[in-house]
Parts: structure tokens; C-alpha cells; sequence
């Protein structure tokens, strides 16, 4: 389960490019962004449903990525973000595990330093163990000067969501679970030389179009305040924030939630070597019978090193745990890889990398699995200014 969890935050990271882009642009500059890339890969993984007996696959996954961004403030900006990626295994073994996230995104300027940023964005997140489909329609206005920021979010959204029992090893609910989300999120940030620190609100409401399968309510209200940070210095990155989180629950039928969440993240460049930490706890959604909401902690490390333009290796170490709220269940995951990638010039970037991990849950230490492949991808650059290809070595982690 981790390696597809790993997989979807590879994805929405690389969705955050064009976003982040959007963003930092100012009103008289003009963003052009036309690019994308094909991949494939292929391998083995002893244990691709991480249970008791399970047996070993060959797979192979196809990825399919594409980014538009063109315009200015003060004419508009406009969007497309495309992110696929399907993983077929043996069908004996495990069903293929889909991930695909569209974003259509614009920009307009409002008035001197204020904007309106609107992103329509689905996603798909389908897998042997969990059922994700969702649609979320967000607005952002935002004040930004050289010293501060002031923004407010307003969001809407629709979710489907089904999850395999992967504790009795049961089927999927008869039906998906669907809610919908409303946000609102005033927020104010101060910026220094090196960085800014902020502090915001989460408001939402997560109301359930129908009770559970054994009739209960999971609709609820959420309250977070948050405080958060930034700063770039000497080669160091630093980022965190601190959440209270309060859920409260419409009926009796759930206990109200209080958890401290938090994320950190330190990343380090000296010469060819890039190190990195990075920790978080976080609160998602779930379907597991009489479990309210699914907490998550995770712990990694990773350093990279750069032989030359062309040439890059990584390690990363991660522990990720997962509690389910309500609930005595709990799942832990280990997982350390190696990864090598070679720039072939023109845009041929191959990979090749190992990894094993080991999941352990109540009164259940499963043996270590182990994963490895190899992979081709393709990038394209449909605009006029083609990078070159030294630029288009990235740092590399272990694929999940």
C-alpha cells in the first residue's frame, strides 16, 4: 500500500510545478510552459497487495505527464496540468493500479497586487486496496506585496471513496462512500529576507450524502488553525507548519477528534550532494467499518549525489505508521531504496533502482518484500526554447 501511496505524492508534487509557477508570476510577466514526457517502466515486486502469502508480480507502469501555462496577470493565465500513471500486474495477483490527476487552472489580476486564482482539478487514485475519485473546484484572492501576503481560499468539492478491509482481508463496500466538501481558509503571511511565516484558518464542512453500511453518520465539521514557515539560506531549505485539528462529529455514532498535526521539512546542498529530512502527520479520510478518520505519521531521510551532468544516484529511508481513529488498528510500513538515473541526452533520461519494506500490523510481521526496476522516459518540450539536456537531470528516489 505504501509504494502507491509513494506513488500519488510523486505525482501531486510534480502537478505543484505549474501551480507554484502561477503563483510567483507577476502581473507583467509572461509565463510560457509547454512540456511533458512519456515513461516506462518495468520490474518484479515479491508482494505487490503487502498480505500474508501474497505472491510476486513482473509489472509494468506507463506514465504520461504534460504542463500548459501561458499568459500574464493582467491579461490572464491560463492552465492544463496532466499527470496518468497505470501499473498492470499479473491478474492472478493484484488488480493494475491507476493514478491520474487533470488541473485546468487560470489567473487574472483584480487590482494593482491583488489576484483571483481558480483551479478545477479531478482526480483518480485506484488500487488493489482503495477506490479515490474526487473533483475540487478551488478560488484563491490574494494580496501580495514585497512585505506581506493576505489570501483567502474558498473550495468545493466532491468525493468518492471505497477501501478494502486490508486488516480481515475483506472485499470492497458495496458501494462507494460519496461526500462533499466546503473550505474556507483566511490566511496572512510576513515576509523577511530569507523566507515568510503565516498563520491561517481551516473551516470545512465534510457532509456524507448517506450513512455508513452498518448506518452510521461520519458527517463532520473541521476546525485548524495553522502556523507556518519558510526560509532559504547558504544551501539550506527549511519548511514547517503547526495544525491543531478539531473534528466534530454531527451525531454520537463517532467521538470527536482532537490531534496535533504538523509538517517539517530541512533539504541541504553542499557541492553534489543534496540531503533531506522531512516529517509529517496528517489526517485523511477513510471507509474502514467504525474507524472516524485514518492518522498518519511519517518519518524520511534521503541523500542524493551527482556524479556529473548526466549522472545521479539516491537513498531514501521512510517509516510511515497508520492509526485508525475509533478503532485498535494500526499499520506501520518501512521501506529504503536505491535509485541510479542516467541523462542519454535529447531528453532519454533511464532509470534503475531496488527497494525493499516490510509492513507490520496487529498481531502481523509480514516478511520482506522486495521491488525492483527499471525505467525510460522521454521528455518534450514543445516550446521554442528547448532546455538542454544536463538541466534535465533531477534528483532521483526510489520508485514506489
Amino acid at each position: 500500500m505504501i509504494r502507491r501511496a509513494l506513488m500519488a505524492a510523486v505525482v501531486v508534487a510534480s502537478q505543484l510545478g505549474a501551480s507554484a509557477a502561477l503563483a510567483q508570476a507577476t502581473p507583467a510577466e509572461t509565463v510560457t510552459v509547454n512540456a511533458g514526457s512519456i515513461g516506462l517502466r518495468t520490474g518484479y515486486d515479491s508482494n505487490p497487495t503487502d498480505t500474508l502469502g501474497a505472491r510476486g508480480s513482473v509489472f509494468a507502469t506507463q506514465t504520461i505527464n504534460y504542463d500548459y501555462l501561458r499568459g500574464s496577470l493582467q491579461d490572464g493565465i491560463i492552465g492544463l496540468n496532466v499527470k496518468f500513471a497505470d501499473t498492470q500486474y499479473d491478474p492472478g495477483v493484484a488488480a493494475p493500479s491507476t493514478t491520474a490527476i487533470i488541473a485546468a487552472s487560470g489567473a487574472i489580476e483584480l487590482a494593482p497586487k491583488l489576484a483571483l486564482r481558480t483551479t478545477l482539478t479531478t482526480t483518480v487514485d485506484d488500487n488493489w486496496a482503495r477506490r479515490s475519485h474526487g473533483v475540487q473546484l478551488r478560488n484563491r484572492v490574494e494580496y501580495d506585496t514585497t512585505d506581506f501576503r493576505i489570501f483567502a481560499n474558498v473550495d468545493a468539492g466532491i468525493n468518492a471513496l471505497n477501501e478494502r478491509n486490508i486488516f480481515t482481508l475483506g472485499d470492497f463496500l458495496p458501494q462507494d462512500e460519496n461526500f462533499v466538501t466546503r473550505t474556507f481558509m483566511p490566511g496572512f503571511a510576513y515576509k523577511f529576507g530569507t523566507g515568510e511565516i503565516g498563520t491561517s484558518l481551516v473551516l470545512s464542512r465534510v457532509a456524507y450524502l448517506a450513512t455508513d453500511i452498518f448506518g452510521l453518520d461520519r458527517s463532520h465539521n473541521i476546525v485548524q488553525p495553522n502556523v507556518f514557515f519558510t526560509m532559504k539560506s547558504n544551501g539550506i531549505e527549511v519548511e514547517g507548519s503547526v495544525s491543531p485539528y478539531l473534528a466534530q462529529y454531527d451525531t454520537t455514532d463517532f467521538d470527536d477528534v482532537k490531534q496535533l498535526l504538523y509538517t517539517a521539512k530541512a533539504k541541504y546542498q553542499t557541492g553534489s550532494w543534496t540531503f533531506g529530512v522531512g516529517s509529517s502527520r496528517t489526517v485523511t479520510d477513510t471507509t474502514l467499518s467504525f474507524a472516524s478518520l485514518d492518522v498518519g505519521q511519517s518519518n524520511e531521510a534521503s541523500v542524493s549525489y551527482k556524479f556529473d551532468d548526466k549522472n545521479a544516484v539516491s537513498l531514501l529511508a521512510r517509516y510511515r505508521r497508520d492509526d485508525y481513529l475509533n478503532t485498535d488498528l494500526w499499520s506501520t510500513t518501512f521501506l529504503t531504496g536505491l535509485d541510479f538515473a542516467h541523462d542519454f541526452g535529447d531528453g532519454y533520461i533511464g532509470t534503475a533502482g531496488a527497494s525493499i519494506r516490510q509492513v507490520r500490523r496487529p498481531d502481523e510481521v509480514q516478511p520482506w518484500a522486495l521491488n525492483v526496476q527499471i525505467g525510460f522516459q522521454k521528455k518534450l518540450d514543445f516550446g521554442d526554447a528547448p532546455k538542454a539536456a544536463d538541466a534535465k537531470v533531477t534528483e532521483v528516489k526510489p520508485k514506489t
